[in-house]
């Protein structure tokens, strides 16, 4: 049986996520990228046993990355080049780029965020050894 995400349930997610990009602009930014991190991660878990997740994540992944960068742009009034030049890092070997924002707190302790990126999230297929499955053994 092949399940995929449908169809209603990706666009009311991507909705949801422009929704909050798209007000409170006197909400932090290292605050609105860990809710809009940790939104993507729940979708993603919730969703993590269905087939065929290519394209809607990448959809998805593409609302969520330019939203976030209009948002900062409105928010700081600048161009959006310039912030991408600023705050687009490459987290790690093999990752997709994402924003890296940074923030201090009322101690002057700098913290920081990066977004999820759904694009870079890929689930590795393993094979199953015939060992470990009791109903494929050969006696």
């Amino acid at each position: 049986m092949v399940t995929g995400i449908p169809h209603g349930k990706a666009k009311a997610f991507s909705f949801s996520l422009s929704q909050a990009l798209s007000s409170d602009h006197s909400c932090s930014k290292v605050d609105k990228v860990e809710l809009i991190s940790r939104k993507l991660k729940g979708w993603s878990q919730f969703y993590r046993h269905t087939n065929f997740t290519a394209k809607v994540y990448s959809k998805i992944a593409r609302i969520v990355f330019l939203k976030l960068a209009k948002w900062l742009s409105r928010k700081y009034r600048c161009s959006i080049k310039s912030l991408m030049m600023k705050w687009i890092r490459l987290p790690s070997a093999g990752q997709a780029t994402t924003w890296v924002v940074y923030g201090k707190s009322n101690n002057g302790i700098v913290y920081g965020a990066s977004l999820f990126r759904l694009v870079s999230l890929k689930m590795r297929f393993m094979w199953r050894l015939p060992e470990s499955n009791l109903y494929l053994r050969l006696e």
